[in-house]
């Protein structure tokens, strides 16, 4: 907090693009906070100098790092094409450009050999993804240059009926449908309802409503679960007593 409002201080135009931001549906991050953060979370031992500087409309990245006892250079330029949020998924297409590996270090290894020689082919880093051991199942799809992550892969998210819940309603009513760079901010941009004001409307009572009436039954005495069961039903659209008495 200390840090924020020291950066506030020596920088007061943030109030007015925090105004325009959000009559244009944008959220502005200073890239600032991403240097900072990265400052906070570097292990001194096998990550130093980080960067983080804005390409429109993508970010660069560097960073000296430890790579099979070789210390190196990494640096790429960063875009996200594509971005798909919904109740089932956490779709975001990355793109990475100009990546590049330096060894720094005098001494002769096989990754500084690799490197020196060009041996690696650094424009498709994501064929090098897709035959990595133990690939996360979040990275669904990896070629070229690109690298596509559905962050609902990763286990304890899609085990998590709040997280889908959540996810389903917030995005239904406004979804983020862009990230990129200008000046020296990350921008976020939202849409408001992308599918309308029926699918909201859906779910409103799918992801909110449903799932509140379906709490309150498991806390009701037995006698009024039946019939809170049968309330249920019919705000889904089904009522099996109705199809047994047809």
């Amino acid at each position: 907090m200390t840090a924020a409002r020291r950066y506030l201080r020596t920088h007061p135009e943030e109030f007015s693009r925090v105004v325009r931001n959000a009559i244009g549906m944008r959220f502005g991050v200073p890239l600032a906070s991403f240097r900072w953060l990265a400052a906070q979370l570097a292990d001194g031992d096998k990550v130093e100098d980080v960067e983080v500087g804005a390409v429109a409309p993508g970010i660069r990245m560097a960073a000296t790092v430890d790579l099979m006892k070789t210390r190196v250079r990494a640096g790429a330029v960063l875009y996200v094409d594509r971005i798909r949020l919904t109740g089932d998924e956490m779709r975001i297409e990355l793109r990475l450009e100009e990546v590049s590996l330096i060894p720094i270090d005098t001494h002769k290894s096989q990754i500084s050999a690799l490197l020196i020689t060009r041996s690696l082919d650094l424009s498709r880093p994501g064929d090098l993804v897709q035959h990595l051991p133990d690939m996360p199942d979040m990275i669904v799809d990896a070629h070229g240059n690109r690298v596509v992550i559905d962050l609902m892969r990763v286990p304890k998210l899609a085990s998590d009926p709040l997280v889908r819940h959540a996810l389903g309603l917030m995005t239904a009513l406004m979804t983020l449908d862009g990230i990129e760079t200008e000046g020296d901010h990350l921008d976020l941009k939202f849409k408001p309802l992308p599918e309308g004001f029926v699918a909201a409307a859906d779910a409103i009572g799918d992801h909110l409503v449903m799932p509140m009436l379906e709490q309150a039954r498991k806390v009701m005495p037995k006698p009024l679960r039946g019939g809170m069961r049968r309330m249920l039903s019919l705000i889904a659209g089904s009522d099996p007593g109705a199809r047994s008495r047809a």
